[in-house]
């Protein structure tokens, strides 16, 4: 990010299975001293469409963000 770059995180889960609800959200504004943004991890049930949204609110240029997901998936043994 530059120094004029501002980003919202926010984070959803569906606690029914159907409707997203946010719950949890972060507001980056300029450059970032530590690069990488770590969502904290949760458990979702399997029907939870976890969803994380970054929406760019400020800046001179659209900035493209990469991402990557590390997905556990756990059984009853």
């Amino acid at each position: 990010m530059a120094s004029d770059d501002a980003v919202v995180i926010k984070t959803y889960i569906a606690v029914d299975g159907t409707n997203q609800v946010q719950v949890d959200q972060i507001t980056l504004t300029g450059a970032q001293t530590i690069p990488v943004v770590r969502v904290p991890s949760c458990t979702v049930a399997y029907n939870g469409k976890f969803r994380v949204t970054i929406t760019q609110t400020a800046g001179t240029t659209l900035k493209s963000y990469p991402y990557s997901f590390i997905v556990q998936i756990m059984e009853i043994i």
